[in-house]
């Protein structure tokens, strides 16, 4: 049978949609789980969290400067211990609360120490109590914030595998080691500190350089060696030369709206694994290093300087005079290098940093760039710092 027009009618009626109460508009909320770019002014609408109907929900007071969780997969200490151990959107965090980046890392270390202390206290109270330890200027370390502000130069030394070596057979560390610390199962662990360790902290603090010590391990374990270590008749921690003791609480994720490039949308620097970041010490990055055995923890290679991991195991062992030689020559070296760099500063009325470059992570590129060219090493050190744009700020 052949339908008409006026039959089908009812029948393009009944497949047609159905009409919803709210279609959607400019109005409409938009699936978003984001951070409003650091950028933001205080003008600005806070961030939200979204859903497909309804209005939106609001992100907590700490979760909207709080940078998202990594997969757990990717995490090798994800689950570990009790707290929070949260990372913030240090850029954003400081902006909100009037702080600078040193305050702000502070207070996410203060937050992560209260949390720790009582696990299922209340998360709201625990951020504000850590936010106002911030704003006093308190710091857990014994910090000297004068010293760090004037000192011409910053040297930042890690401390695992770079200062010393702790975790090696434990069977040659009986008969080969510094000091012995109390490993909380009834034993001892035992501690052989890096040749040349205690000369090198002395010798920079005599150059008028401030010297701090930045861990990625967590508090107890480091505190406890440190004091343990004896310099100058004093706990480490506790002697002048020290200007800071940082441990893994201080490290830092950062967004890809932060760092270089990120006034154009999605276009800084990411920094995905937990990190020492020099701005704590020097916003500028003009004065400080990074001395450090993995680059890992870092991200600003234009002020790191990557050294050999210190194996005690082997260097208590070895018959071989040369490896043995190396392992000394490790810390003195880097000593010689920010001997050289201080002196080229004070002639060329240049900054640390610049001075440093050629012994740099990415500046150890470019030197070896310009000595394919047919330059001695001594001349493409001077080339470098006089043509410091050459370097690369990143990988």
């Amino acid at each position: 049978m052949r339908l008409t027009p006026l039959a089908l009618l009812p029948l393009v009626l009944a497949c047609r949609p159905q009409a919803v109460a709210n279609p959607p508009g400019p109005s409409t909320p938009i699936v978003s789980d984001t951070l409003s770019p650091p950028q933001a002014t205080a003008a600005d609408e806070p961030p939200t969290r979204t859903v497909t109907a309804g209005a939106p929900v609001p992100k907590s007071a700490i979760d909207e400067l709080t940078i998202p969780d990594r997969p757990d997969w990717t995490d090798r200490y994800a689950g570990e211990g009790p707290g929070d151990p949260r990372f913030f959107n240090i850029s954003a965090l400081a902006q909100r609360h009037g702080l600078d980046r040193s305050r702000a890392i502070e207070l996410q270390n203060h937050y992560r120490d209260i949390t720790r202390a009582d696990p299922n206290g209340d998360r709201e109270a625990q951020f504000a109590a850590a936010l106002a330890k911030a704003k006093s200027g308190t710091f857990e370390d014994r910090r000297d914030v004068e010293r760090l502000r004037t000192a011409p130069f910053i040297v930042v030394f890690d401390l695992d595998d770079t200062l010393y070596n702790q975790f090696y057979d434990q069977k040659i560390a009986e008969t080969c080691h510094d000091f012995a610390v109390d490993d909380g199962k009834g034993g001892k662990r035992r501690v052989k500190i890096t040749p040349g360790a205690p000369q090198a902290l002395d010798r920079l603090a005599a150059l008028g350089g401030a010297v701090v010590i930045f861990t990625a391990a967590p508090d107890d374990l480091s505190y406890a060696n440190l004091r343990a270590w004896t310099f100058g008749g004093k706990p480490l921690p506790e002697h002048p030369a020290i200007s800071g003791v940082l441990t893994n609480s201080h490290l830092v994720l950062q967004d890809k709206r932060e760092g270089p490039g990120a006034k154009e949308p999605r276009r800084g620097r990411p920094v995905i694994e937990p990190s020492k970041d020099l701005r704590i010490f020097d916003e500028t990055l003009a004065r400080a290093i990074l001395v450090d055995d993995n680059p890992l923890r870092a991200f600003q290679y234009a002020n790191f300087r990557l050294v050999k991991k210190f194996d005690a195991g082997a260097y208590c062992t070895t018959k071989d005079a040369k490896l043995k030689r190396a392992f000394e020559r490790t810390l003195p070296d880097v000593v010689a290098e920010v001997e050289d760099a201080a002196r080229w500063m004070k002639r060329h009325d240049t900054d640390f940093a610049t001075a440093y470059l050629p012994y740099t992570m990415l500046g150890r590129v470019a030197v070896g760039f310009m000595r394919a060219a047919g330059m001695s090493e001594k001349a493409a050190i001077d080339w470098v710092r006089k043509h410091p744009e050459i370097v690369e700020r990143d990988f």
